[in-house]
């Protein structure tokens, strides 16, 4: 599986912004961050985002490291504190982390399209040549290190190196030893070049059309307000939709909470608060029916578990309340739900715009029969013009477990009357408004019904729970 790994270095909104363009450009790959911060280290929190905490020397001493060429130059004019050296030494390190290989990204670099095509197990690496260092007639080009797939095993198998002291910028023997001049990615070029057919690099002569670049690197121009400038100028290329704030969120006062982001599908996330957990429906087990419940197939799940925090909340992977990141304190009395919609009509007429209102009176018979206790709610929230969208709230999870107690028992007598959701559907598409909707969705039967069996619960036995609204970051998929 494509991974990519990330050198950091002071500047968290810059990589932050990095990784949330590769995600717009739908690579949803895991990203692993080596961390060399003195002063401003990356401390946000974002899915599949590993970070390995080297800010102290933890994991490679530089200053025992470059100590082992006293000769070295130490015009830092020249070397920029041997940048070059340290990144070469980082890469190489990840070498041995990262075995499978994997895709170098500048941390201040912006994707503007896919790099998919990058990942290319046939080759040593993929990339683009530079043309860079020159001393007298001798050039140094190297592999630009902005955007570069390593194919790590195959390189070591063939004595490859990304760092080598003999061949360093400015490390050993003088400022003007043709030697120093390689630049990081430079030896490995002519590794590839030398080994050949054993090693063959692909060079994408349009690879700066892939990505934007901050100026002449971040380590050059390292005013925050800057960078924040020139990510605000460049925001349509990883900007989420919603209040999405870059930075971490430091607030891990929710020790006893847990609000999950239901989903079936990669997707950029929109908050970072350590309350939020990412729930993907893929990852729970086959679902024979998954079309039929969308989000009730999660809920299910989660309240079978035997542990869960004491309170426990629910919104989309593009539904979130509209306090974002700003989560307020939440305790066993916290009860928040979806701000009411205003549908214009009776809840049960409603229903029969987009679905199957046959469905909606089958539901009623089988509350009628066997759930006379939730009867007169039901048929309140039937007759009634509000409803609580999208199955979203916060509750004490005791009364989670509860609500979804009653939500499946409904929804199995429900499914054992009906019969196969797939097969009714198709024999009556036109009630299920299946060339409007779509069939996938018209299926949703369980889905449909749920939040609406979920609405009338919380009116029932939540009428005091504090409404907020919803925003919505992005179109259905």
């Amino acid at each position: 599986m494509p991974q990519a790994a990330i050198i950091h270095f002071n500047t968290p909104e810059l990589t932050e912004a990095c990784i949330l363009s590769l995600r717009k450009t739908g690579c949803f790959w895991p990203v692993t961050i080596l961390d060399n911060s003195d002063s401003r280290p990356f401390e946000v929190k974002l899915p599949n985002v590993t970070v390995l905490d080297n800010t102290k020397g933890q994991l490679i001493d530089f200053d025992a490291e470059l100590a082992k060429y006293p000769d070295r130059s130490f015009d830092k004019t020249k070397v920029s504190n041997f940048g070059s050296v340290k990144h070469m030494l980082s890469v190489q390190y990840l070498w041995d982390v990262l075995e499978d290989g994997f895709i170098l990204l500048d941390s201040d670099i912006l994707l503007r399209k896919s790099i998919k095509f990058l990942w290319d197990e046939r080759f040593a690496a993929s990339g683009k040549v530079q043309y860079l260092q020159k001393v007298g007639r001798k050039e140094k080009d190297r592999l630009m290190p902005m955007l570069l797939y390593m194919n790590v095993p195959l390189l070591k198998a063939n004595g490859a190196r990304f760092f080598d002291p003999q061949r360093s910028w400015w490390l050993q023997k003088g400022e003007n030893n043709v030697a120093n001049m390689y630049d990081t990615g430079a030896c490995l070029l002519e590794d590839i070049r030398k080994t050949k057919p054993q090693l063959v690099a692909r060079c994408y002569p349009n690879l700066y059309d892939y990505y934007a670049h901050y100026g002449s690197g971040s380590w050059r121009n390292t005013d925050k307000e800057e960078q924040l400038r020139w990510l605000a100028k460049f925001a349509t290329l990883w900007k989420p939709n919603g209040k999405y704030k870059l930075g971490a969120v430091k607030d891990e006062s929710q020790a006893n909470a847990k609000i999950y982001i239901c989903a079936h599908t990669d997707f950029v996330p929109q908050v970072k608060h350590p309350v939020y957990e990412t729930i993907d429906a893929r990852e729970l087990g086959e679902d024979k029916r998954g079309i039929f419940l969308s989000e009730i197939f999660t809920y299910q799940k989660i309240a079978k578990k035997k542990v869960l925090p004491k309170v426990i909340g629910f919104c989309g992977y593009r539904k979130y309340f509209d306090f974002m990141d700003d989560v307020p304190t939440l305790t066993e009395d916290t009860r928040i739900v979806s701000k009411r919609t205003n549908l214009g009509m009776p809840m049960q007429d409603q229903y029969s715009r987009f679905a199957n209102p046959a469905d909606l009176q089958l539901c009623t018979e089988v509350i009628d029969e066997k759930f006379k206790d939730f009867a007169d709610s039901w048929h309140k929230a039937l007759g009634s013009h509000e409803l609580h969208p999208c199955s979203m709230f916060v509750m004490p999870s005791k009364d989670f477990r509860k609500m979804m107690k009653l939500v499946n028992a409904i929804l199995a007598e429900w499914e054992k009357r009906a019969g196969d959701i797939e097969e009714r559907v198709n024999a009556n598409p036109k009630a299920y408004h299946v060339d409007g909707v779509g069939f996938k969705y018209a299926c949703r039967v369980g889905g449909q019904l749920g939040e609406r069996i979920i609405s009338a619960w919380i009116d029932e036995n939540m009428p005091d729970a504090k409404e907020v609204g919803i925003v919505i970051t992005q179109n259905r998929s």
